[in-house]
């Protein structure tokens, strides 16, 4: 797909020839978009269950090898430091043994067994105030917030969050397959505080 400069601050693009032909889409197709943060996916309106069946397909390549770059700009847990988890020695480190029999020392067991990852996934950690004190405060409902010791008022002071995105933003499937394959939560944490890029250029 071809990118053109930005108008109106937003993105132009022209889709190539040799995209429609390789989706065997015709003038007679209309199409259907479908958006949501971060993508626009255009499908044909009506479709066989075979063309069905292709671009779920599509779909779910695309979505596997997203997911692929985002476990390389994370790396693996190592357990905060204690090292790199060791081959099972039933299965030398398959991934399929890992997962369905969350074997010892697995990159599975690493991240279920690190403090930091399991820290982050802690709902107890995350500062919680009841809606009606947020709107006495003028907080929209779902802001981060952090909450800071006064030692010399002996008073715990709650305020809006310098970082408004963390991990806490990820939906849980996602968290699941990302901890089955071992990746580092934490540096998915800062990755997503910092906002650094991690795909593409």
């Amino acid at each position: 797909m071809k990118k053109n400069q930005k108008t109106n601050n937003y993105p132009q693009i022209t889709i190539p020839k040799a995209a429609f032909d390789l989706c065997e889409f015709t003038a007679a197709d209309s199409l259907e978009l479908h958006s949501g943060h971060s993508a626009i996916v255009l499908i044909k309106e009506k479709m066989t269950a075979l063309e069905l069946i292709e671009a779920a397909e599509m779909l779910r390549e695309m979505a596997s090898d997203l997911m692929v770059e985002l476990a390389k700009a994370c790396g693996l847990c190592d357990n905060c430091g204690e090292g790199n988890p060791q081959p099972c020695p039933d299965c030398q480190g398959d991934a399929v043994c890992a997962m369905l029999n969350g074997c010892k020392d697995s990159p599975t067991d690493c991240v279920s067994h690190c403090d930091l990852c399991g820290e982050l996934l802690d709902e107890s950690q995350r500062v919680q105030i009841p809606a009606y004190i947020l709107e006495d405060a003028d907080i929209p409902l779902g802001t981060k917030l952090e909450a800071l010791y006064d030692e010399e008022n002996d008073e715990i002071i709650v305020t809006e969050s310098e970082i408004q995105q963390d991990i806490s933003d990820v939906p849980e499937n996602v968290i699941e397959i990302l901890m089955m394959g071992g990746v580092c939560l934490a540096s998915l944490d800062e990755l997503i505080m910092t906002g650094e890029i991690v795909y593409g250029e």
